[in-house]
């Protein structure tokens, strides 16, 4: 009896193949695609500052560096569908981020060892605290960029046992966060900033001590004021599911290449890695 049962059960585990009704679970990302950088100019405005500052600083610029960045991370999750006759269908929320860095350099007058003001300059590095409770992980945080995409795939399977390929196509949602390049910071630069970088007494030729801190604060408020570049287009997958036998498992691994969605201009999609895994019913 003991016989038949194993040789039963056997015969089950080989004939199983990796199928599931439906199936939920969770996966991390690599994206390989990069954001460029981005340089830039913005104009001093001098406004009532005294003559001496305004000879001495005649032209000058703020000077705007966006560095460049690669290799986005982060989290999805995935919902697929296997009974559908010839094809499968699944959805997917992906999101993926990169930190970069953004730098000021800020033309500023100086006093040399005579009490002769001169043109110098500071470069300052545009970071900020993020809102509680974040601001316990992070402390001072560098800009962030993201792409959030939602996907919705038609694949085609090829059945081998607890293996099931496939290859197919769809249609892509996305939308990413601004950046703080160039011409983002002309948005930044307001005259309560620029009292704090440009002393009105050339005696006195010291950049306001609270002027990082209202440099954060312009950041924030103009992050906040931005919105999302956002746009439609589509992508190619190829991958695989593993579905043990019996076992209400399965893991996954997607290669995905997009095309189109509007991202940001600055931002080149690469291909997209999904590895994962969760509930197969």
């Amino acid at each position: 009896m003991k016989k038949i049962l194993l040789a039963a059960t056997l015969a089950l585990f080989a004939s199983t193949q990796a199928f599931a009704i439906f199936g939920i679970g969770a996966h991390y990302i690599m994206n390989t695609g990069s954001l460029k950088g981005d340089n830039g100019l913005i104009p001093l405005p001098l406004g009532d500052a005294g003559q001496q500052i305004q000879d001495l600083m005649k032209d000058a610029n703020i000077t705007v560096t966006q560095k460049s960045a690669s290799g986005l991370q982060g989290i999805g999750f995935k919902a697929w569908i296997d009974f559908i006759p010839v094809v499968d269908i699944e959805g997917t929320l992906n999101v993926a981020a990169i930190r970069y860095n953004t730098l000021l350099t800020i033309p500023q007058l100086k006093q040399d060892e005579n009490g002769i003001p001169y043109k110098d300059s500071t470069t300052i590095n545009l970071v900020y605290t993020p809102d509680a409770p974040y601001s316990m992980i992070f402390g001072e945080a560098s800009p962030l960029f993201g792409v959030v995409n939602g996907d919705i795939s038609v694949t085609y399977p090829f059945d081998l046992k607890i293996l099931r390929p496939y290859v197919g196509v769809g249609f892509s949602y996305f939308a990413s966060i601004p950046i703080v390049n160039a011409s983002f910071a002309k948005k930044m630069i307001n005259e309560d900033l620029l009292s704090a970088l440009i002393p009105a007494d050339p005696t006195d030729p010291n950049v306001d001590p609270n002027a990082v801190a209202k440099i954060q604060k312009s950041l924030v408020k103009a992050l906040e004021s931005e919105s999302y570049t956002t746009g439609m287009g589509g992508h190619l997958i190829a991958g695989l599911r593993i579905k043990p036998p019996i076992i209400p498992l399965a893991v996954y691994a997607n290669g995905k290449y997009y095309i189109g969605g509007n991202t940001n201009k600055q931002f080149s999609q690469g291909l997209v890695l999904e590895v994962g895994g969760g509930f197969a019913l």
